[in-house]
């Protein structure tokens, strides 16, 4: 009896790495995609590169793969893919232009651009979305159900392939905006460098309103988040559903506080508060980089303040959780803060 595979909160990188692996373990596979996106009768010889995230000045391609033939000609092999969410203005075009420029720069001597979804995402025409070809993931997942020589791992990669499926049945995100998807991958890289303890996931496509860089990492309980609210010029420390009991928060975590930090309401969140610069998403990064390590650093210290914190917090929720639940007053003083 096989194992039941449940997996939530796909994403485009769990179906990048799925292929990754694919294109430099199986040559069968890899075989079967290039006659799917390009022809039974191409042939481009030996797959020398496969890599993911690649950067360039005109955006980044998901997926590259470049093939060598014995007489050393090269072909870049560079591919979308889409979950969910809408292509960026001028994303097929600007793949084309990726690869012109690769050419002109002697990197390949040809290449071919592809876009792979769920089939739902090209509609009833079928058509590539301005891309030269496109695969579907129906058509990857049928391979996968077919390979005989997968044993256990075909049921792992086949439950992944139709989790994207089901999320694309589920319909497009807002159209991502490229200015603003740039700008959160670079206020990314700077965050890897600066403060790699905050754990900020990678970002894929971002709408243009996209204006709260959440970080959570592990060592924050449950129902904690920083929050840089970079339009607003803010950085927040959250505690979920506390939003309407700010004197209690002040009362247990005021005496904690440095001289920046503030207890302030946010939707229905307490949150200790520090004010930074303000950022502007259709700005590049270079303009305004040193704004943005100001932010990342303040949410940084939000999270060794808490840290050396936590247990002020924790005996009170303790203490006083049954009662907030209930609304009723809070009885019990907190626990003093270290070093007070």
């Amino acid at each position: 009896m096989n194992t039941r595979i449940a997996i939530a909160g796909i994403s485009e990188r769990d179906i990048d790495l799925l292929l990754l692996e694919e294109f430099q373990a199986s040559a069968p596979f890899l075989e079967w995609f290039v006659a799917q996106a390009l022809g039974q009768n191409v042939h481009l010889g030996r797959c020398v590169t496969v890599a993911r995230s690649v950067t360039h000045s005109t955006g980044e391609s998901d997926l590259e793969l470049t093939f060598s033939t014995d007489d050393g000609t090269r072909t870049r092999v560079m591919i979308e893919n889409k979950v969910t969410a809408g292509l960026q203005p001028r994303q097929a075009q600007r793949y084309f232009d990726r690869g012109t420029e690769y050419v002109a720069r002697s990197r390949c001597s040809t290449f071919y651009t592809v876009i792979i979804a769920p089939s739902r995402y090209f509609g009833e025409s079928g058509a590539s979305k301005g891309f030269g070809s496109r695969v579907t993931y129906e058509q990857i997942l049928a391979w996968f159900e077919d390979a005989k020589d997968l044993g256990e791992r075909r049921n792992y990669k086949t439950a992944l392939l139709k989790a994207a499926i089901e999320k694309g049945t589920l319909g497009y995100q807002p159209e991502e905006d490229a200015p603003t998807t740039c700008f959160w991958r670079s206020y990314w890289r700077l965050a890897l460098a600066h403060a790699p303890e905050l754990e900020m996931a990678e970002p894929k496509s971002k709408p243009s309103r996209a204006g709260f860089i959440y970080f959570r990492p592990p060592v924050l309980p449950r129902g904690i988040d920083i929050v840089h609210k970079f339009r607003f010029g803010y950085v927040d420390l959250q505690l979920r559903g506390m939003g309407k009991r700010l004197n209690e928060v002040r009362a247990v975590l005021g005496p904690c506080l440095e001289t920046d930090m503030t207890v302030e309401t946010a939707a229905k969140s307490a949150a200790i508060r520090i004010s930074v610069p303000k950022l502007n998403s259709s700005m590049i990064m270079t303009q305004q980089e040193h704004a943005a390590v100001v932010g990342i650093e303040a949410a940084n210290r939000l999270l060794a303040w808490f840290r050396v914190h936590q247990e002020v917090w924790i005996h009170y929720i303790r203490e006083a959780q049954p009662l907030v639940q209930a609304s009723g007053p809070v009885s019990g003083g907190p626990a003093a803060c270290p070093g007070r």
